[in-house]
C-alpha cells in the first residue's frame, strides 16, 4: 500500500528546486496538455507527495483555504522521512542558506536527525538510523 499526501505550495519551481537536492526521492513535474506545470509528485518506495499551486488549490476550495491567510502552510505537520546521508543533506542546507531548525546527534541510540523547512513552511525531519549490525 502506498501513502499519497496532497500540499499546497507557494511557488512549484521553488519546490521542485528544494525537493529535487534531497537524495533518495523522486520529483517529477506534472504539467497539462500544454506543457504548464500543474504539480509536482514527490515519490519514495511507499509514500508519495503532491504539491499542487497554492492559488489554485484555494481557487477550488476557497472555504477550505479562507483562513490560511492566518498561519503558515503546514502548521503541525512535520514530514519525517529516512535519510542515510545526513551530512550531504547539512552542506546543501548551509550551500543554499535553508532554515535548519534543529540538529540532534544522539549518541546513545546512534540516530542522527536533521530538522529543516520547506520553502511552503512545511517542516522536515530527516533522520539517519545505525546501520544494522553485520
Amino acid at each position: 500500500m502506498q501513502l499519497s499526501l496532497s500540499f499546497a505550495a507557494i511557488n512549484l519551481d521553488t519546490t521542485h528546486d528544494f525537493y529535487r537536492q534531497l537524495p533518495g526521492l523522486t520529483v517529477r513535474r506534472l504539467t497539462d496538455s500544454r506543457g504548464t506545470l500543474t504539480a509536482l509528485m514527490i515519490c519514495t518506495d511507499n509514500l508519495r507527495l503532491v504539491f499542487q499551486p497554492l492559488d489554485r488549490l484555494e481557487q477550488q476550495h476557497p472555504a477550505l483555504f479562507q483562513h490560511l491567510s492566518r498561519t503558515l502552510l503546514g502548521a503541525g505537520v512535520v514530514l519525517e522521512l529516512e535519510c542515510n546521508e545526513l551530512d550531504a543533506v547539512h552542506r546543501t542546507a548551509h550551500r543554499n542558506n535553508w532554515p535548519v531548525l534543529y540538529e540532534l546527534d544522539d549518541r546513545e541510540h546512534l540516530r542522527r536527525e536533521l530538522w529543516l523547512q520547506d520553502p511552503n513552511g512545511y517542516l522536515l525531519a530527516l533522520n539517519e538510523e545505525p546501520a544494522a549490525a553485520p
